[in-house]
C-alpha cells in the first residue's frame, strides 16, 4: 500500500495548536464532519493502520455523499490531524471528542502517527460499551481527546451498529459540554414531556370516545416519544450500567411502532374501511406486522427489518397522500381532507427523504439529517389541530346523539302505547273468529264434506296461532325487553317439522319444500315462535328465489345442540348484504320491488336468541343460501325417544303432551 500525502490546508485537516483571541469561541466547539472521509471501496482492513495507509481515491467525503445505509459490517472513517508546537494554545480546558448518533453500538477510535504508522492513542465508545464511573458521560458518546506532541496523525474511526451508519463528530471543551447538556436537558425534557402528556390525553380521550383514529394518534405520539428517547441518547444515559441494550431496544421499538401506528392512524382518519375494505385490511395487516418489527430491535435482524419495510413505507405514505389529495380536491364536501393532506404531506416528504438518507440512497447533509425532526413538529402541530377539531365534532355528535336518543325514547313510548292499543283491537276480532269457528264445528253435520271440515280446522289453527303471536309480539313486556318471552315445551323435532312442511305444501303447492335428514331429537322450544322463525325463512326463499327448492334437515351432536338447516338453491345473498340481513328493516340490494319491510330474518334471529341459540347464514360458491340454526336439545328425552323407536321399530312416537301438527 502507498502512503498518502497529508493535505496541509486548514480546510482539509484538523489543526491543533493554532490560537487567536477572535477564534477562541470557535475553537471550543469544532464540527469535524467536513474533515472526515469514509472508506467507499471494498479494501481488506485488518488494523486501523491499514485505513490510514490507503490512497485518497478509496474514500468519499462524509458530508454530501450517500452513507453506508444499514449493514452488519464495520464501516471505516478517517480524518487528518496536525498538531503544531505546544504552548501556542490555552490548555486550561479539557477537550472531548463527541461521537453521534447515540445508537451506534461500537465506535473504535484510533490515532495513528503518519510517519511511523504507530498507534499512539486508542479508545472504544458506544452504547454496547460499558463506561467507567470516572469517565465523562453524556447523552452522546464521549472520549477524552489525547495530548499529542507536534506532528501529523490520522484519526481512524471504525463504526459497528445494527442501526443506520451515520457519523457525527465534534471536538468540544468541557465548558461547552456542560452548557449544552443543561440546554439540551431543558429542551428535550420539554419536548418529551409534551409528547408524553399528548399520548396520555389523546389515548384516554380515544378510549372514552371510542374513536379509533384518536386512539391510534395517541399511540403514534407514544411511538415518537419512544423513538426520541432512543435517538436522543437519554435511553443510553438513563440505563447505562443496568441494561446495555436499552438504547437498541428503545430506538428500534420506537422506529417500528412509528411505522405501524402512523399507517393505522391515517387509515382510520381517512376512513378507508368505508370505501375499500380490502385495501384497509391489507394495510392494517402491514401496520401490525411493522409494529411487531420491534421484536427484532436487539440484534442484526433489525437491519433486515428496516431494509424490508422502509421502501414499502415510502409507497404507503405516497398512496395515502394521493388518496387525500384526490378526495380532498376532487370530491365535494371533503374539505377537511385537505387539512389532513397538508398534515400528512409535509412530514411524508421529509420522512421519505430521511429514510432514503438512512438507507444510503441520498447524500447525508444538514438538510437530510434534520428535515424529519423539523417536519415532525409541524406534523404534530397540524395533527393536533385536526384532532382537536375531530374531538369537537365528536362532542357535537354525542350531544346530537343524546338528543336523538331522547327523541327516539319518546317515539318508542308513543309506539308502545299505540301497539298496546293495537293489540287490544286485534284480540277482539280474533276471539270472534275463533268462537265462530268453534260454533260452526259444533253445529256441523257429521256427514259434512272433508274439504269443509279441513278448512274449518285450518281457520281455527291459524286463528289460534295468530292469537299466540299477538300475545308474544304485541305486549308491553316484549316491547320493553330485548328478547321475547317464550313458553318452551318438549317437542319431537321430526314430527314438528314434518307437520310444518306438510302445511306449507298444502298452502303453497307450487313451492318445492322437502324434509330430509332427520333424527329422534327432542328439544324444549316454543312451538309457535319456532314455527314462525322457520316460516320466515321458507317465505324468504319463496319471495326472493321463487323457482328454488327448499330442503330442511337437522341432526343433534355431542356438544348439546341440534343443528337445523334450511337450504335453498337460489342465487344466494351478496357478500355486501350477508352481514346486514339480520338487522331490522334492512333490505338487500337485490330485493328490488319484492314486497317486504326487512323484519323476517331479524325476528327469526331474535326468536333463536331467545331460545339460547344462534343463527348463521352462508352462501355457496355457486349460489344457494344455507341458514343454520343451533338450538340446545334435551339429552335425556332424546335418548328415551331413540330407545323407544328402537324397541318398537317404528317411526318416532309422539310424546305425551306434545303435538306434531298446528299449535292449538
Amino acid at each position: 500500500m502507498t502512503r498518502p500525502a497529508l493535505a496541509h490546508s486548514g480546510a482539509h485537516e484538523l489543526v491543533i495548536g493554532t490560537y487567536s483571541e477572535d477564534r477562541s469561541k470557535e475553537r471550543n466547539d469544532i464540527d469535524l464532519r467536513p474533515l472526515i472521509e469514509r472508506l467507499a471501496t471494498k479494501e481488506p482492513i485488518r488494523t486501523p493502520a491499514d485505513v490510514a495507509a490507503l490512497a485518497p481515491d478509496n474514500f468519499t467525503p462524509l458530508i454530501g455523499s450517500s452513507g453506508a445505509g444499514y449493514t452488519p459490517e464495520t464501516v471505516w472513517y478517517r480524518m487528518p490531524v496536525r498538531v503544531t508546537e505546544a504552548g501556542t494554545e490555552p490548555i486550561d480546558q479539557n477537550r472531548y471528542l463527541e461521537i453521534s448518533p447515540a445508537y451506534l453500538n461500537k465506535v473504535d477510535l484510533t490515532m495513528i502517527d503518519d510517519e511511523t504508522r504507530i498507534l499512539v492513542w486508542h479508545d472504544v465508545v458506544g452504547d454496547h460499551i460499558a463506561r467507567n464511573e470516572t469517565e465523562a458521560r453524556g447523552r452522546l458518546h464521549l472520549s477524552a481527546w489525547p495530548e499529542l506532541p507536534a506532528g501529523k496523525y490520522w484519526l481512524v474511526i471504525g463504526v459497528s451498529t445494527n442501526s443506520a451508519q451515520l457519523l457525527g463528530a465534534r471536538l468540544k471543551t468541557d465548558t461547552v459540554l456542560i452548557d449544552e447538556n443543561v440546554q439540551d436537558t431543558f429542551l428535550y425534557g420539554l419536548y418529551l414531556g409534551v409528547l408524553l402528556i399528548g399520548f396520555m390525553v389523546y389515548f384516554t380521550l380515544g378510549l372514552l370516545s371510542r374513536d379509533r383514529a384518536i386512539i391510534w394518534y395517541g399511540l403514534y405520539i407514544f411511538a415518537l416519544f419512544t423513538a426520541t428517547v432512543g435517538t436522543s441518547g437519554y435511553a443510553q444515559l438513563l440505563f447505562s450500567g443496568t441494561w446495555q441494550l436499552a438504547s437498541d431496544a428503545i430506538t428500534g421499538t420506537g422506529t417500528a411502532l412509528s411505522i405501524g401506528t402512523s399507517v393505522a392512524m391515517w387509515l382510520y382518519i381517512i376512513e378507508l374501511e368505508r370505501h375499500n375494505r380490502t385495501a384497509f385490511r391489507a394495510l392494517m395487516g402491514y401496520a401490525i406486522i411493522a409494529c411487531l418489527g420491534s421484536l427484532t430491535a436487539l440484534g442484526h435482524l433489525y437491519i433486515y427489518f428496516v431494509q424490508i419495510f422502509f421502501l414499502p413505507q415510502i409507497g404507503v405514505l405516497l398512496a395515502l397522500l394521493g388518496y387525500l389529495v384526490y378526495y380532498g380536491w376532487a370530491k365535494p364536501g371533503m374539505q377537511r381532507l385537505r387539512i389532513y393532506a397538508l398534515a400528512l404531506g409535509i412530514p411524508a416528504a421529509a420522512a421519505i427523504i430521511y429514510m432514503l438518507m438512512l438507507l444510503g440512497l441520498v447524500p447525508a447533509n444538514d438538510f437530510t439529517l434534520n428535515c424529519y425532526q423539523l417536519a415532525s413538529l409541524v406534523h404534530l402541530l397540524l395533527l393536533g389541530i385536526a384532532m382537536a377539531c375531530r374531538t369537537h365534532d365528536l362532542a357535537n355528535q354525542r350531544v346530537a346523539a343524546y338528543r336523538n336518543s331522547a327523541r327516539a325514547n319518546q317515539l318508542a313510548d308513543e309506539q308502545r302505547e299505540f301497539i298496546t292499543m293495537l293489540s287490544h283491537e286485534f284480540r277482539t276480532p280474533l276471539a270472534i273468529i275463533q268462537r265462530a269457528a268453534e260454533m260452526v264445528s259444533l253445529h256441523m253435520r257429521s256427514d259434512a264434506p272433508e274439504a269443509v271440515t279441513s278448512r274449518i280446522s285450518t281457520i281455527r289453527g291459524h286463528a289460534s296461532q295468530l292469537s299466540e303471536l299477538v300475545n308474544v309480539f304485541l305486549t308491553k313486556e316484549t316491547l320493553d325487553s330485548t328478547n321475547f318471552h317464550i313458553s318452551p315445551r318438549p317437542t319431537i323435532l321430526a314430527s314438528f317439522l314434518n307437520d310444518l312442511v306438510k302445511r306449507r305444501q298444502r298452502e303453497t303447492p307450487d313451492h318445492d319444500i322437502d324434509l330430509s335428514d332427520t333424527d329422534f331429537t327432542v328439544a324444549m322450544i316454543d312451538r309457535t315462535l319456532i314455527e314462525r322463525a322457520l316460516s320466515n325463512l321458507i317465505e324468504n326463499a319463496r319471495k326472493y328465489a321463487p323457482d328454488a327448492s327448499v330442503r330442511i334437515g337437522f341432526t343433534h351432536r355431542s356438544d348439546g345442540y341440534v343443528y337445523i338447516r334450511v337450504t335453498d338453491n337460489g342465487p344466494g345473498i351478496s357478500q355486501d348484504d350477508l352481514a346486514m340481513v339480520s338487522e331490522a328493516f334492512y333490505r338487500g340490494n337485490t330485493s328490488g320491488s319484492t314486497h317486504g319491510v326487512g323484519l323476517g330474518l331479524h325476528i327469526t334471529n331474535r326468536i333463536i336468541s331467545a331460545h339460547r341459540g344462534r343463527m348463521t347464514i352462508s352462501v355457496g360458491e355457486k349460489g344457494g343460501t344455507t341458514v343454520l340454526i343451533r338450538l340446545p336439545y334435551d339429552r335425556e328425552l332424546t335418548n328415551n325417544n331413540i330407545e323407544a323407536a328402537q324397541t318398537s321399530d317404528l317411526d318416532p312416537p309422539a310424546m305425551p303432551g306434545s303435538i306434531t301438527g298446528t299449535p292449538s
